[in-house]
């Protein structure tokens, strides 16, 4: 299933503590994403990129306006919805690989499938799968800290769509890799896009990156402007 991504008069803000003051985020942001459209978030740090994917995917709420996903609200939504919507419906993938060092890669790209609940047959037959599907099949038993970062990066991104989410969410996933890892990885999740149809959205700083999506949003000071199709 692909799904919309609306956001309207979105603003946020992050809360002032004793050593830093308030950071408006976002300011009044209106935001189309197509059903299974690839997008590109381009903008310096602290543009407000990550603040746009943490809102999609329902990590944060919007100080105030609407983030609606498909044919749900995520405002008005409870922490419980919100949760299942996380674990169901979103896959993320990170900068910095975010595996848990403890498990196999296999147990890395199974761990949304075990949190709910499936059984250790199927987990595994499901895991395999996805391992083919990015290039480890031979690095199963292995553990992060065996791996490249390239592979590091592939079993994120085989953790983000083992549940077959509606909506991938990528922020800056080349940006700890050399150029040449990092085109790989880009074109695996060019391929994932034309496989599922998932709907994709990726922050980067790379003009190459963004080439492998089909426009770029342009983020600056919070606010976001389309540049252009890639």
């Amino acid at each position: 299933m692909t799904v919309r991504i609306l956001l309207e008069d979105v603003e946020h803000e992050y809360a002032g503590t004793e050593e830093s003051s308030r950071v408006h985020a976002l300011s009044g942001v209106n935001l189309e994403i197509g059903a299974g459209d690839f997008a590109i978030l381009m903008g310096p740090s602290g543009s407000g990129k990550s603040t746009l994917l943490n809102l999609i995917g329902a990590v944060d709420r919007p100080t105030s306006g609407r983030v609606v996903v498909g044919d749900r609200e995520l405002t008005g939504m409870s922490e419980v919805a919100l949760t299942s919507y996380r674990r169901t419906s979103v896959g993320f993938i990170f900068q910095f690989f975010n595996l848990i060092p403890s498990l196999t890669v296999r147990e890395n790209v199974g761990f949304p499938l075990a949190l709910a609940g499936m059984g250790s047959r199927e987990l595994r037959q499901k895991s395999d799968g996805i391992l083919d599907q990015i290039g480890l099949a031979s690095r199963g038993d292995h553990y992060p800290n065996q791996l490249s970062g390239g592979e590091m990066q592939r079993t994120a991104i085989g953790r983000a769509i083992i549940h077959h989410p509606s909506v991938i969410l990528a922020d800056e996933p080349t940006g700890n890799l050399d150029s040449r890892t990092g085109e790989s990885v880009l074109e695996l999740l060019k391929s994932i896009h034309v496989s599922t149809g998932a709907t994709i959205i990726m922050a980067t700083h790379s003009e190459r990156a963004a080439s492998f999506g089909d426009y770029v949003l342009s983020v600056v000071d919070g606010r976001v402007g389309e540049t252009g199709r890639t």
